[in-house]
């Protein structure tokens, strides 16, 4: 085979496996999980919560948030990159990363979705 086409189907080959590996990470959904099942296991890894805003405090700069399930509590750092209205009650949905902080496992969120006000 000439040098060409051989450099041809490579590249065609190489284009094709990208768009399969974005396909793939866009559809992958993470699994929605209890406050309690969250351990240091999971440190750096991404999780998918949902609870009740219990109490929040506003910096200038991010939310700090407790926020519980029926099975624990955990904090909850948003970074106010947008206007975002929350509120004690609300019920929430969080996609982030676990981190720990002075010893306690937070969760660094990178979405917010607000299900509803109670």
């Amino acid at each position: 085979m000439k040098d060409s086409t051989l450099l041809k189907i490579s590249l065609c080959c190489s284009l094709l496996g990208i768009l399969i590996i974005l396909f793939i990470v866009e559809n992958i959904e993470i699994p929605e999980s209890n406050i309690s099942n969250i351990t240091k296991a999971d440190l750096e890894k991404t999780v998918l919560i949902s609870g009740r805003i219990n109490y929040i405090t506003e910096t200038p700069g991010l939310f700090i948030i407790m926020l519980g399930d029926q099975t624990g509590n955990i904090t909850a750092i948003v970074f106010k990159e947008e206007n975002i209205s929350l509120e004690k009650g609300q019920i929430i949905q969080v996609e982030g990363q676990v981190i720990e902080y002075q010893n306690k496992l937070e969760i660094q969120a990178e979405l917010i979705k607000i299900k509803k006000l109670i």
